[in-house]
C-alpha cells in the first residue's frame, strides 16, 4: 500500500471512529431518557422500584449493552487512527479502552443479576424470600461499585489517545488538552468513590464536560477530520 492510499484509509477510519464516538454517547443517555436507573438505587426499598419498572429497566441494561458493544469498535478505531504516531501508546489505549468495555459486560451482569433472583424460578426455592432480597440488593449495590472501578480504566486509556491527538496535531492543540483534563476528573471521580466512605455527591457533576467532550470530539472526527501532512 502506497502512502497516498495509506492516508486515503487513515481517513476513513477517522470518519468511522468519528461514528463510533456519537453512537457511544447517543447509548449513553439513551438509557436515562427511558428510564434513570438511579431511581432504583436510591429507592428505600428498591427491590419494589426494580419490580415496578422492571421492563424499563431492561431497556435500559439493553441500550448499555450496545453502548460497551460500541466503546469496543470506538477503542480499535481509535487504536487505527493513532497507530502511526506511536503503535505501543496507541495499543496501549486500546487495551484500557478495551478493559473498559468488558467491566461494563460485568456490571451490566450485576444489574441483570437482581432480575434473575427475583424470578421466582423453581430453583431458587432452596432460599427464602428475605435471602433474595439480600441477595438482589447486594447486585445491585455492587454494580455502583464496579462503575466506579470502570471509570478510571476508562480514564487511562482515554488520557492516552488524548495525548496521542495532542503530539500528533491530527486535532487543535486546545481539543486534545480539554480531553485529557476532563479524563483525569474522571480518574479521579472514579478512584475517590472506592478510596472514601462517603464521597461527596457534587463530584457527579465532573462526570458532564467529558460527556460533551466524547460527543463534539466525535463529531469533530467525523465532520471536520484530521490534518494530515501533505
Amino acid at each position: 500500500m502506497n502512502a497516498q492510499n495509506a492516508q486515503g484509509s487513515n481517513l476513513n477510519y477517522v470518519k468511522i471512529t468519528g461514528i463510533f464516538y456519537s453512537l457511544v454517547i447517543l447509548f449513553g443517555f439513551l438509557p436515562r431518557v427511558m428510564f434513570d436507573k438511579r431511581v432504583i438505587f436510591r429507592a428505600e426499598d428498591p427491590i419494589q422500584a426494580m419490580s415496578q419498572f422492571e421492563q424499563a429497566f431492561r431497556f435500559a441494561i439493553a441500550a448499555d449493552f450496545i453502548m460497551y458493544t460500541l466503546v469496543l469498535m470506538l477503542s480499535w478505531g481509535l487504536y487505527k487512527v493513532l497507530k502511526p504516531v506511536n503503535k505501543g501508546m496507541a495499543l496501549m489505549g486500546f487495551a484500557f479502552r478495551s478493559a473498559e468495555a468488558i467491566l461494563g459486560f460485568v456490571t451490566l451482569i450485576f444489574y441483570i443479576m437482581p432480575l434473575v433472583i427475583l424470578s421466582n424460578a423453581d430453583y431458587l426455592g432452596a432460599f427464602n424470600i428475605e435471602q433474595l432480597r439480600a441477595l438482589a440488593i447486594l447486585f445491585i449495590k455492587s454494580s455502583g461499585v464496579a462503575y466506579y472501578i470502570l471509570l478510571p480504566v476508562m480514564g487511562v486509556g482515554a488520557v492516552i489517545y488524548c495525548y496521542l491527538f495532542y503530539k500528533s496535531n491530527y486535532v487543535p492543540k486546545a481539543l486534545a488538552i480539554w480531553g485529557m483534563v476532563t479524563y483525569i476528573t474522571m480518574i479521579v471521580y472514579g478512584v475517590v468513590n472506592v478510596a472514601m466512605v462517603d464521597a461527596p455527591k457534587e463530584l457527579q457533576y465532573a462526570m458532564y464536560p467529558g460527556a460533551l467532550f466524547e460527543l463534539l470530539f466525535g463529531l469533530w472526527l467525523l465532520f471536520k477530520g484530521i490534518k494530515t501532512k501533505s
